[in-house]
């Protein structure tokens, strides 16, 4: 009895230092495989959004897990600068022109943060050091030089989604032009000249002012030729009654006294001139006659034209309406009245 009162203190001490030890040794374990005592190195990476980014997202090698997003903040020129740090066992792994990748996937399953070694060999990546995403200029560049190791093909989804985010930029884009243009032909049908298509279609229809009141000359001046032409055609079948009565201007002409006579009293030289200048009025007769047949028979072309350009700015109008009221943006074409064509009474004010 004496002898384990005298030893109990002890044996009460072997047992906790043994329990001291033993929980040491748990923390210590607890510790390594929670690498407590491991060394991390941070890196960042420059995304052109945030989407898909979260603070804890595991940064994945070839399919390990290499390192964790620590920080996902909104930089300079609205940028998404996204903090990483990389395990002391993968530092070896992350060389120069190396990038990154963000891969989402609809259903939960193979996205994260993606990392692509660079090629080469040497000293790793100097810490805190900007490794560039894929989809930027400089990632573009080191994998069109082939200086990354980008795997060329894959898991068919993990392809598709990493494809997502350059079809949806350049639908946001596409989008963004279609709404640019709908905006300046809203301007230009409501008669804003600042824009080119507007400015455009007003130099079109003063244009076509212009040659319609050309036209309208022409035709008034083709008219007042047709009239003398009428006049002068009357006058000649006048002179011609005249030359076919037999007791009018021949026989007159025919009489000894008369001017036929006279004419050929000075060796022809008189008659030749007037037979000259009957010959020039012959030619310039005809040349009248063509005139008038040219413009008789262009008249109703002239009038056509007239009508199928008023016609085309109608239907340009309602193309330009269509397009601005496209039923994906707003409504259809607006009923227009039909208008009364004027070309079938041209023609019949001619013919």
């Amino acid at each position: 009895m004496k002898f384990r009162i005298r030893f109990a203190q002890q044996v009460v001490g072997v047992f906790v230092l043994i329990a001291l030890v033993f929980g040491v040794v748990v923390l210590v374990a607890m510790g390594a495989n929670q690498r407590w005592f491991a060394r991390n190195y941070e890196y960042y990476s420059i995304f052109p959004t945030g989407e898909g980014l979260s603070v804890g997202m595991s940064v994945r090698f070839k399919g390990f897990a290499i390192g964790r997003v620590t920080e996902v903040t909104l930089a300079e020129e609205d940028l998404v600068r996204v903090d990483f740090y990389v395990e002391d066992t993968y530092i070896d792994r992350i060389l120069p022109n190396s990038v990154m990748q963000l891969v989402t996937s609809p259903i939960g399953i193979g996205g994260g943060l993606v990392f692509h070694q660079g090629i080469g060999t040497g000293e790793h990546l100097e810490e805190h050091s900007l490794i560039p995403a894929i989809n930027s200029a400089e990632g573009q560049r080191i994998v069109a030089a082939g200086l990354a190791t980008v795997p060329s093909a894959g898991d068919d989804i993990t392809r598709i989604i990493a494809q997502v985010e350059p079809l949806l930029a350049s639908v946001n884009t596409l989008l963004v032009s279609v709404d640019g243009t709908v905006n300046h032909i809203n301007k230009a049908l409501a008669g804003d000249q600042s824009e080119p298509l507007g400015l455009t279609l007003a130099q079109v229809n003063t244009l076509l002012e212009e040659v319609e009141a050309t036209l309208v000359a022409a035709r008034q001046e083709a008219v007042d030729i047709l009239a003398s032409v009428a006049v002068i055609a009357g006058n000649f079948e006048a002179t011609s009654a005249e030359l076919r009565d037999p007791t009018g201007l021949v026989p007159r002409l025919l009489d000894a006294d008369g001017s036929i006579t006279t004419f050929l009293n000075d060796n022809n030289a008189l008659y030749n001139e007037v037979e000259a200048m009957l010959r020039s009025i012959n030619a310039t007769l005809d040349e009248v006659n063509e005139l008038a047949l040219f413009v008789n028979s262009t008249q109703p072309q002239i009038a056509g034209i007239l009508e199928e350009s008023r016609e085309a700015i109608i239907l340009g109008q309602d193309v330009l309406e269509g397009v601005s009221n496209a039923p994906i943006i707003r409504r259809g074409i607006t009923p227009e009245a039909p208008q009364p064509s004027t070309f079938q009474s041209h023609r019949d004010a001619q013919f």
